[in-house]
Order: structure tokens, then sequence, then C-alpha cells
């Protein structure tokens, strides 16, 4: 079946093979499999970026690669058993290339990334076709992935970068550019495919470090995304573009602490839905961004607003057809707070931003364009937060450089009015409660002091007569809260505060002397561990986040309790929104939907044949030639691959391919280190290539 490779480096490893002792291979299964070579083309060091495209309109396809040492692209051409390196001119670094026809001609055009990031297209062998276009993703390293985004019968461009990714539709005329969005640090396997079978294309990707990895982005077929899906994945390592015995579209993965290749298959009726995520990226910050929740377009619906106060822009995700849907305005600089609700009483919700960085409070009506640019109320000294009077104007919470605290009331056109002194303010509170929560005549404004506690004030009352010393023992469990967890929540049918606490959560009003009055405690629903969020639905259900275990719990009207489980990532903020929860912290936001609808299921698993075998990547392709799609698995610790054989019963280990001589070793190898498939010497049939240390590998399917 395997030829002799021509090289000691590449020799067959049986010895490699006795020892790892896998489960035997039915003759019959082995024998549906032979491929030739490796064909093997020295390159040199430096070696990467993988892809096989037809590279000059032939039909015919190539393996191509970066060589970055001479700066240049490599194909090499196979013809029976020859084959024939060609280098492909760049005219200087290259950050990333792509191969894709974008004028529908039926003639790919050479997608090109110079090394300052900027992207040029060309025929074969031509000069670009117009002015090169600055990506912004810097140039190096580049992920390039094509296809039609837009339905316009005509290839786009998906680019990622460090950090950040955009697209790029109608490249064959005037190109128009997505705006640029964050993707989560050291995220990889960007694959475009269509994963739900509309014929829209859709953006996978993993993110390692959690044990909810994957990532799933729909296509609108309108040249735009939907947002990202986190789905539960542990330790995932790969994720590839498939098909089922049946033919239809599929997934496979390599995931788990035993590197299992699964096929995983989109459809509407999981359990659970799977979660949206709309990642940060860079967050200078390093904290959840100031944010506030509220109707601000007028459609009668919840809508998240969100501060970006390192780049001065507001980051509102407007609530349609069932998700976000997130637009970039302008905003002042450095805002650290931020209220919606009717200032001016005209029946639309406005928008107040509190800047200490400006020394500014801004507002911005309702009645206006939501691109219209903050106008400003009367100054106060270092506006710290604010909260919006239901009958009207503002309150704004600020401090003096001696730290004194203050409250103002604000109202557009007008100057400021002291509603009241605070005492020493140690630490600047973020965000300002108000609500009908004590018994006294009026509204109470609470806020949380960083590293003190709760604070509370009623409105019109004298603060010098408010409770101190041992008369605020009672709120000693105030003492210490965490911003994100004290909130505004129902009660008997009246408002009232809900605090949280390591162990348990209280929930309590003020009386008319100042003192906290509790309603009731309780240590969330059993078997809840490390207790960090509360959030009342205000329709009877409570919502309820597990650190130690990463599960959001929601209670039933009536008993019994629901759980979804979430990503590890130190969440500062649990809301109620629209039937389902947000929760916000430094890496981004995530909702959760409760509810029935897409995700994936598996529908076959393959474990590994040893203990130490060590999957890596893998690629499907029909290698036996009987229009069932296979797999070929990159094993490292072989090493070289695996390839497992798809039927409508699984899949199954048909044959081992050691590349190196290697002595026995407790470690794997890190060559090879890319794979991809393709009919690379024209017999129509899948074949597939390595790089290997500094050389390309390729390896025909024999007829």
């Amino acid at each position: 079946m395997l030829a002799k490779v021509p090289a000691a480096l590449f020799a067959v490893a049986v010895p490699l093979l006795a020892q790892s002792t896998p489960p035997p291979i039915p003759a019959e299964l082995r024998g549906r499999f032979g491929f030739d070579g490796p064909l093997v083309v020295k390159v040199g060091d430096g070696l990467y970026d993988l892809k096989v495209a037809d590279v000059d309109g032939d039909g015919r396809v190539e393996a191509v690669a970066i060589d970055s040492r001479r700066a240049r692209l490599v194909a090499v051409r196979v013809k029976g058993r020859e084959t024939t390196l060609e280098p492909v001119p760049t005219n200087g670094q290259v950050g990333g290339y792509a191969f894709a026809d974008v004028h529908g001609d039926g003639v790919p055009d050479l997608l090109l990334v110079d090394g300052r990031g900027r992207l040029s297209v060309r025929h074969p062998g031509k000069e670009p076709t117009g002015a090169p276009i600055d990506l912004g993703l810097g140039g190096r390293g580049l992920v390039m992935l094509t296809g039609d985004l837009d339905g316009d019968q005509k290839a786009d461009l998906v680019a990622v970068g460090r950090g950040n990714l955009r697209w790029v539709t109608q490249l064959g005329g005037t190109p128009k550019l997505s705006p640029l969005e964050p993707t989560e640090e050291n995220s990889f396997g960007f694959q475009l495919t269509d994963v739900d079978g509309d014929k829209k294309l859709d953006l996978i990707a993993v993110s390692p470090g959690s044990n909810m990895s994957l990532r799933l982005r729909s296509g609108r077929g309108d040249g735009t995304f939907g947002p990202w899906h986190i789905v539960a994945m542990e330790d995932l390592r790969d994720v590839f573009p498939t098909r089922l015995a049946d033919g239809s579209l599929a997934l496979g993965t390599i995931s788990g602490a035993q590197r299992r290749v699964s096929l995983q298959q989109w459809h509407q009726g999981g359990d659970q839905a799977a979660l949206e995520w709309w990642p940060l990226g860079e967050n200078p910050t390093g904290k959840a961004l100031p944010f506030t929740l509220g109707d601000f377009d007028g459609d009668g619906d919840q809508d998240l607003v969100m501060v970006r106060p390192d780049r001065a822009q507001l980051v509102l995700h407007e609530w349609k057809d069932g998700s976000f849907v997130l637009r970039t305005v302008p905003t002042l600089a450095g805002v650290a707070a931020v209220a919606i609700g009717d200032v001016d009483r005209d029946g639309k919700n406005d928008l107040v931003l509190v800047s200490p960085e400006e020394d500014a409070v801004g507002w911005m009506s309702g009645a206006l364009p939501i691109d219209t640019f903050p106008a400003l109320l009367a100054g106060v000294d270092k506006p710290l937060a604010a909260a919006i009077d239901p009958s009207g104007g503002v309150l704004v919470l600020g401090r003096t450089e001696k730290r004194e605290g203050h409250l103002h009331r604000l109202l557009p056109g007008q100057d400021a009015t002291k509603v009241a002194d605070l005492g020493r303010v140690p630490a600047d509170p973020t965000r300002l409660l108000l609500g009908d929560v004590g018994d006294a005549a009026g509204l109470e404004v609470a806020f949380v002091v960083p590293g003190e506690g709760l604070r509370t004030l009623t409105l019109g009352s004298d603060p010098a007569k408010a409770p101190k010393g041992k008369e605020k023992e009672a709120a000693g469990f105030t003492k210490k809260l965490d911003d994100g967890a004290v909130a505004l929540c129902t009660a008997g049918g009246s408002p009232a505060l809900l605090a949280v606490r390591e162990r348990f959560v209280r929930t309590f009003r003020v009386d008319d002397k100042g003192l906290v009055r509790v309603l009731a405690q309780d240590n969330g629903p059993d078997g809840v561990t490390e207790l960090s969020l509360c959030a009342d639905c205000g329709d009877g259900r409570r919502l309820y986040l597990d650190k130690k275990t990463n599960k959001l719990i929601r209670t039933k009207v009536g008993g019994g309790t629901e759980a979804v489980e979430v990503p590890a990532f130190d969440f500062v903020h649990l809301v109620p929104h629209q039937g389902g929860a947000l929760l916000l912290g430094a890496r981004g936001v995530l909702r959760v939907p409760f509810e029935r609808g897409a995700a994936l299921r598996t529908i076959a698993t393959h474990e590994p044949p040893t203990e130490r075998t060590f999957y890596w990547t893998a690629r499907s392709g029909d290698f036996d030639h009987d229009g069932i799609a296979d797999l070929v698995v990159v094993d490292r610790h072989l090493p070289g691959v695996q390839i497992l054989a798809g039927s409508a019963s699984g899949l199954a280990r048909a044959l081992a391919i050691p590349v190196f001589e290697a002595p026995p070793s407790e470690e794997p190898d890190n060559e090879p280190r890319e794979l991809a498939t393709g009919d690379l010497d024209g017999d129509g049939r899948t074949d597939f290539v390595l790089i290997a240390h500094d050389r390309l590998l390729i390896y025909p399917q024999e007829p």
C-alpha cells in the first residue's frame, strides 16, 4: 500500500506501532485504503499556512504554503509520481493569502496581504486590479477565509488577526469592509462552512482555556453574521467541516482529555439553545464595562447600552428579532457610568453619561438620532455615577478632591441643585440605584463604595440623623459588598434591595429610621456551592450564579429549578433580559436564553486506540472512493496520521501511516504540524498533504 519514503527521516516506523499496541484493524477495512508516496518536496524552514487551491485557473489544485524565509508563496504541482515546485511572487513579506474567484469569471484570484497589512487582489500572473486595502489587522499571521457571504455568487473574505477580525465583500468592484470586531485571546481554528444547512456560510473557531471552547457564528447571507454561540466542549483541540454517511453537513471535533474524535450536527431541537456571546476583546480596564438596560430605540423591548471608556465609544446592543444588533457611536471619554430614563419628561428614554475624566455629565435625548453627541449638563465636582429620577432630572453622585461626597440634581438648561452631603467617600462608586425601597416618604438612593460596602439615603432626609455606630450593626452584612452583588428587586409587591454574600442572599428594605429591615434570606437552590450573583426576574423567579460549578440556575414559579452551564469568565453582573439572562464581565456579554433552540448534538465518536495517542488536527475527504466522507487525523505520538473510515454506523480506525522513524517516547512529537486535503494529482480521488519540518509531504490516494 505505502511505498517507502525516499528519505531516512520519513521511513515507516513499524517498531513504534508494535510498541503502541493499538487494537488490530480488520484486514477487510484496512484493505479499502491505500496511498502512494509520500512525495517529498523540500522547501526550507519557516514553511506554514498550508492550503490546497487552484493557483493558475487550469482547474487543477496545487499544494500552496508561505515560504517565509524567502518572502514568497510556493505551489507544488503533482503529475503522476512527479512534483514541481513553483514560486508565486508576492513582492515582499506575506501577511496572509487565499485563492478565490472574486470577479465571478471562473478564474481564481490571489488575495494577498503584505507585511504592512494591506490587501491586494490580482488575477494569476497579473498585477493587482485596484488600490490596496488597509485591513487594520496587522501584517503577520493573518487567517484568510473565502466564500460567498452576501449571495452574489462571488467570493468574499473573512480576515482574522490577533484580537480582531473583519470581513470584506464586493472585492471584485468597490470593496465593502465590515467594522473591526474583537475576537477572544488565542482563538484559533477559524473556518467558514455551512454548519446548519441553510446554504449560508457560518464562522467557526476554537477558544481555548475554557470548558466551553467551541465558537460558532451564523451567517445571515447578506454579508453579515449573527452573534457568536458558545457550545460546551471540554479541551477542544480542533474543529473542521465534514459530512455524515447520508451526505448531510456535520462538524468534526477533537476534544476531551483523551482527544476523542466526534461528529457533531447542528439541529433546532436542542434541550437548551446555545449561549450567545459578544466578546469585548482587548479591555485595558480589566473590569466589566459601564452598562445600563432599557428601551433606548423605542420599540418596547430591552436594549443594552455599554460604554468603552478607553475608546470614547458607546456600544449599543439593540434587541431585534431575538438577538442583539451592535452599533458603535462616539461619546465622552473616560465614561464611568451610564443610565437610561426620561430626563425631560417627553415620553422618550434618554441616556445619561458620567465622565470623571472630563469632569462632565452628558445626556443624549431620545428625541434625537442615537449618534448625536451628548449635550452637557451643569457641572459638579468629580461626577462618579448617576440615576434618572422618574419625576424628571438626573441625580449625580460626585466628590471633591478631599473625597467629600455629595448628591446633586441636574436638569437640562438649569444649574445644579445640591440634594445631600454624603460625608467621606474613600473609593469611587460606579452605579447609583434609585427606588422606593424604604418606609420613609420619598425615594431611596443606594450605592456601593468599593472596600466599604452599601450606603443608602432617603431623598429629602437629613444625613446627620442617619443611624451611626451600633445603630447600623443590623446592616453589617452589607459591608464590603461588590457592586454587582446589589440590585433592585420586588418583595411582597413592593420594591426592595437584594444583596448577595458568599453563602446567602438577603432581601431587605430600609425602615423609617434608616435601619435595614431584612425581609427574607435564602442560600440559593439546593446544590449551590459558591453563590456569587443573584437577580430577581420580577415574576416570582430568581436567577443564581454558582461560581464553583459554573452554572446559572433559575427557579420556577411553583417550585423546581432549571440550570444551564456557563463559561468560567468571572462575571460580575447578572440581570434578567427578555425571558433569559445577561451575564457581564471584563471579557464580554453572555446571554443565556433558557429555552429550547439550535444546538449541537453528537452523532458518532471515535476513541483514540491507545492512551498515548495524541490526535492533533483532522480533515475530511473520501479516502476509499466509496462516496462517504472519511477523516485523516494527525497523531503526534505515532508520529504520523490515522485514517478513520466513515460509515452509517460511525467512525472506525482503518489505517495508521507513520511519517518518522522515532524512538518510543511519552511526549508527542511536534511534527507533522499542518494538514490539508484535495485532489492534487487530478485523478478524481482525494489526496492529503502535510507540512513536516521544512518540507511538504503529499500522499496521493491509490487508484
